[in-house]
């Protein structure tokens, strides 16, 4: 078992959390400019189409790992190593009957691939059945090993995760971007990819057995009724939350490909891979604390709850803003410079692009302390809400104002609902403090975020260098301008000096 402190485990997770995604976006951002140099830009589309199918079907997730994380916190802390082997167990059987489902489900889909992929170029068109069951396969697999990660993830040990998939990764990137490069084939590209997949699961299983001996010796220990029966509550709760989640962030490229074709679909997931790596990189940091704050909502006391969500909360801006004012500013000229003009996309549907990504991102300390304090049943109505807007609304304004539309309809559905209810049960019934405080410090927030952006673009307007020399200035302003505004507005709250204390510690022991 993990005997490391919060803070040793934190920074380990951290600190190879970073490098592994690093990596992945390097070698990430390498790949997509190889395969984007030797296949079709259809090929892109119909990756992110069947991505976002995939996504809906694991809706036969429900939210499972969700509940099962939380179930894991408390026996860790009591290192009660019978408990966690039952938990374990019983998950496992819980995801072989998903992994059964979801592959039902997907092959029951074929038949419907012609209507679903809006008039396909022939060289689609011809493999599209096979290319659609690799992505099936890559789904369906995963589900007999994801469950094995909890342990690690709930354990702060989420860096033995992160080394092992790096490795994998390096290793299926290089192999795929020489297979584009000898044989343009993009079968072939997703066969290494499955093969890889299944290869990082199969070493993760090897790695539990290695620190988890004890999983062995209880192997045959059940989960008793009561733990059995608050599971089946928390998944039912877990699973209106994993629904509605999906229809909100994976049915936009469905909607657009409805309106504009896989061209259109091709062009933003572009942008989406990098924002993506931009959200995964941060997450990292995020997610490399998650263990660590649930541990303090199991053994520390109120106070200590409330001085670390201000931490978390003011940490989860400064990174996510700074991130989005360098998007906003920085993405177009980045697209352009990477793959041409013609991949750039108007610059509204960038602010679209980036204000989803803000507003999901500020959401982060909330969704965290709701998860890890087991606030699964509040608001878990609501995010259906938010799908049901999101569709209507899509369909309504993508049909007036395309892409941008279909991205604002998404905004505007979460700020009409979990953008303002999350953060109200975490004030209300977990720190049990005023929520106004939190609303108009978020606002502040935003504020300060605006100014920036209007600041740097005012010195934009009389940039009149070379497009290299334009864009180095902008990083220079992107760095300077929100850091010192953000500096000045808060360098006398109590969270500035408690993060600046944190930091300084961690490089200490670095």
């Amino acid at each position: 078992m993990n005997s490391d402190s919060r803070i040793v485990n934190s920074v380990k997770n951290i600190s190879f959390g970073l490098v592994s995604q690093l990596i992945q976006m390097i070698l990430g951002f390498v790949s997509r400019t190889v395969f984007i140099k030797y296949l079709a830009v259809e090929y892109l589309g119909v990756n992110g189409l069947f991505t976002n199918i995939l996504s809906l079907l694991s809706l036969a997730e429900l939210g499972v790992g969700t509940a099962m994380l939380y179930a894991l916190y408390k026996p860790i802390a009591d290192k009660d190593h019978k408990k966690m082997t039952a938990l374990l167990c019983f998950y496992g059987k819980v995801y072989t009957i998903i992994a059964v489902i979801v592959a039902v489900i997907g092959l029951s889909i074929i038949p419907f691939l012609t209507i679903i992929v809006k008039n396909p170029p022939q060289i689609i068109a011809d493999d599209l059945i096979i290319i659609y069951l690799l992505f099936l396969f890559n789904t369906v697999s995963s589900y007999f090993f994801s469950y094995k990660l909890s342990l690690f993830q709930a354990d702060q040990r989420s860096y033995i995760i992160s080394k092992s998939n790096t490795f994998v990764f390096i290793i299926q990137n290089l192999i795929q971007i020489l297979v584009l490069i000898w044989f343009k084939n993009f079968i072939l590209y997703l066969i290494v990819q499955s093969f890889f997949q299944l290869s990082g699961n199969l070493v993760i299983s090897f790695l539990l057995k290695k620190y988890y001996p004890f999983l062995k010796q209880f192997k045959k220990e059940q989960v008793d009724d009561v733990t059995k029966k608050e599971i089946v509550s928390n998944i039912k709760s877990t699973a209106l939350i994993k629904i509605g989640g999906l229809l909100v962030n994976s049915t936009d490229n469905l909607i657009l490909n409805y309106f504009s074709g896989l061209v259109l679909v091709g062009l933003l997931s572009n942008y989406n891979l990098l924002v993506g790596l931009v959200s995964g990189l941060i997450m990292q940091v995020f997610t490399g604390i998650t263990a660590s704050i649930a541990n303090v909502n199991v053994t520390e006391n109120h106070q200590k709850k409330i001085e670390t969500f201000h931490l978390v909360n003011f940490a989860n801006f400064w990174v996510f803003g700074l991130a989005s004012v360098f998007l906003i500013v920085l993405l177009n000229d980045f697209i352009e410079l990477w793959i041409g003009s013609k991949f750039v996309l108007p610059f509204s549907v960038l602010i679209a692009l980036v204000f989803n990504f803000y507003i999901s991102g500020m959401q982060n300390a909330v969704w965290t302390f709701k998860a890890t304090l087991g606030y699964f049943k509040q608001g878990q109505y609501l995010i259906i809400i938010t799908a049901l807007i999101n569709l209507i609304l899509s369909f309504i304004l993508g049909s007036y104002f395309g892409l941008f539309g279909i991205l604002i309809a998404t905004a505007i559905a979460r700020i009409l609902t979990n953008a303002w209810y999350d953060p109200y049960i975490i004030q209300t019934l977990a720190l049990r403090l005023n929520p106004m405080k939190y609303f108009k410090k978020y606002c502040k927030y935003l504020i300060l975020l605006v100014v920036s952006l209007l600041m740097i673009f005012g010195v934009i307007y009389f940039l009149h260098f070379s497009k290299i020399i334009n864009i180095i200035i902008k990083v220079f302003l992107c760095l300077i301008v929100p850091n010192v505004i953000i500096y000045l507005s808060f360098k006398n709250e109590q969270e500035f000096k408690t993060l600046f204390k944190l930091i300084n510690s961690l490089f200490l022991r670095l």
